[in-house]
């Protein structure tokens, strides 16, 4: 049995509240780093971006209970039982605790952090070590957070989530350009950056009382529900201590090894074209209780086309952006952040538009294991890489500086990629071809096509900026087309039709087809 076109509209329209509530800040980041990043100078910047790097490898404290409390949160309003309000309290209860152990070894630790591992200059210590334990403080905060929007998206409830998270991280980046134009010193705008946390915490709170209106906080004392909690988050919790390592490590050894202006240097463009990873978290967050309730069922025709698909929809929409990072990084660059950082950060970029894009389509593998009930499997590859990663990045660093760090990522997200893929098909009973979505040879041929009419654009650039332009526009059109025709399948498109003309029907138009005013 096919996916129903209801089962497709809500995916697809669950991923694209998803995608929204991501893109404004993805957009915002775009105009607002660089800000930051120009008026605070490499070092300063350097140390901003090791703070975001610190804070996000610190969610490693919630116990993996993130992702396990979507499950738990969506098979108990599935099943109507009265246990719900117990696992989310317990939850957070112990998400908040292991927040504030975290913490405090944080700021306990930033002594040590700015002295012996990141070797800060003296005329900055007392700066960076004013942001570690700022770092330290907002880490209960992180984690509440996290678990709070886990709740939302168990309950289905993604407008709700995405707007939060927006809102969220619109303030996060916009706190420290403000504050940087206004010269405020970096423990300050950090301060105010849990500051705006705290005020979205309270936010979700308000939200899931209005998603879930039975929904009660309650001390409860059942170990034998959050051990069955921390024991479906275990490995979770084992993958979520080893990846943000595996993703921020070159950023740590290029502070350690080359200096802080070198993971300035880095910081930026990894920043920017990360941020592209929003694309396929977004489908990521609507495919899990999708595909759980799938597996469920036992629906396996389901469960694989919804799998396949996102494979599909992924690689064009994906490799669209990127193609153009990769082949213009010179001038991106330099019109976003200037000449310095166009000469220093060019090939750095490329590397990781081509690591971006192997990491994307490896989002929907860690669904389908996830939902199989096999997060051991993304573990333990994690700290198999993580063995691999820290000499390959070590040895690359000192080698090649920040394109080294940049092929470091890089050939990890491959490696990763390829590893869950794997893992991925033999699990499902199936063929590496149809888990990644078929039509591999299409959607390659499609990407080198796309790639060489950007190459093609570019040297018309340099004769003509119209003409650069025009061959720009007509690459990206004939590889939309294709995409539509040769890489998406019947079920992506009416997916796609389908959410789109849900959106269109509230747009009012006259008789004749024009819009209201």
């Amino acid at each position: 049995m096919g996916l129903s076109p209801v089962g497709r509209s809500r995916v697809a329209h669950n991923a694209l509240l998803n995608f929204l509530g991501l893109a404004v800040p993805l957009a915002l980041a775009f105009f607002i780093v660089p800000v930051a990043a120009l008026n605070l100078g490499p070092a300063r910047f350097g140390l901003l971006g090791l703070a975001w790097a610190i804070t996000e490898y610190l969610t490693l404290f919630d116990l993996g209970l993130g992702r396990a409390l979507v499950k738990f949160v969506a098979d108990a309003l599935h099943d109507a039982t009265p246990k719900l309000s117990e696992i989310v309290s317990l939850s957070m209860a112990a998400q908040l605790a292991a927040g504030l152990v975290g913490g405090a070894i944080v700021v306990l630790a930033a002594p040590l952090l700015v002295r012996d591992v990141f070797k800060v200059s003296p005329a900055m210590a007392g700066e960076a070590l004013g942001v570690f334990r700022v770092v330290g403080l907002s880490v209960p905060v992180v984690l509440l957070m996290s678990g709070q929007r886990a709740v939302l998206e168990g309950a289905q409830r993604f407008d709700l989530s995405a707007s939060l998270k927006m809102i969220g991280s619109v303030a996060s980046l916009s706190i420290p350009a403000i504050g940087a134009v206004l010269g405020v010193s970096l423990p300050s705008i950090m301060l105010g950056v849990l500051l705006s946390r705290l005020v979205v915490s309270v936010l979700y709170a308000v939200a899931i009382r209005r998603a879930i209106p039975d929904l009660r906080w309650v001390r409860s004392r059942d170990w034998t529900l959050l051990r069955r909690l921390v024991s479906f988050g275990g490995w979770v919790l084992v993958s979520n201590t080893v990846s943000p390592l595996l993703v921020y490590f070159d950023r740590f050894s290029l502070g350690s090894i080359a200096g802080l202006a070198a993971a300035g240097f880095y910081t930026a463009p990894y920043e920017g074209v990360v941020r592209l990873l929003l694309i396929p978290v977004s489908i990521f967050g609507s495919m899990l209780p999708a595909l759980t309730a799938a597996e469920a069922r036992r629906d396996q025709t389901r469960f694989m086309q919804m799998a396949s698909s996102s494979e599909r929809v992924l690689a064009p929409l994906m490799a669209l952006p990127l193609a153009a990072v990769f082949v213009f990084a010179p001038e991106i660059l330099r019109v976003w952040l200037g000449a310095q950082y166009a000469a220093q950060s060019a090939v750095a970029l490329r590397w990781l538009a081509a690591g971006v894009f192997a990491n994307s389509l490896a989002n929907p593998l860690f669904v389908v294991l996830y939902a199989k009930n096999r997060p051991d499997l993304p573990a333990k590859f994690h700290l198999f890489e993580l063995a691999i990663h820290i000499p390959l990045t070590i040895y690359l660093i000192r080698t090649f500086g920040i394109a080294g760090a940049a092929a470091a990522w890089t050939t990890r997200a491959a490696l990763d990629m390829c590893l869950l893929l794997l893992a991925a098909a033999r699990i499902s009973a199936t063929s590496v071809s149809a888990i990644a979505g078929g039509r591999i040879l299409g959607t390659a041929t499609g990407i080198v096509l796309l790639l060489a009419g950007f190459s093609l654009s570019k040297m018309l650039g340099a004769i003509s900026i119209l003409a650069g332009m025009a061959g720009l526009l007509a690459a990206s059109a004939v590889f939309a087309v294709y995409s539509w025709w040769w890489i998406l399948g019947d079920a992506e498109r009416a997916a796609i039709a389908g959410t789109m003309g849900s959106y269109l029907k509230f747009v009012p138009v006259t008789r004749r087809g024009r819009f209201l005013s």
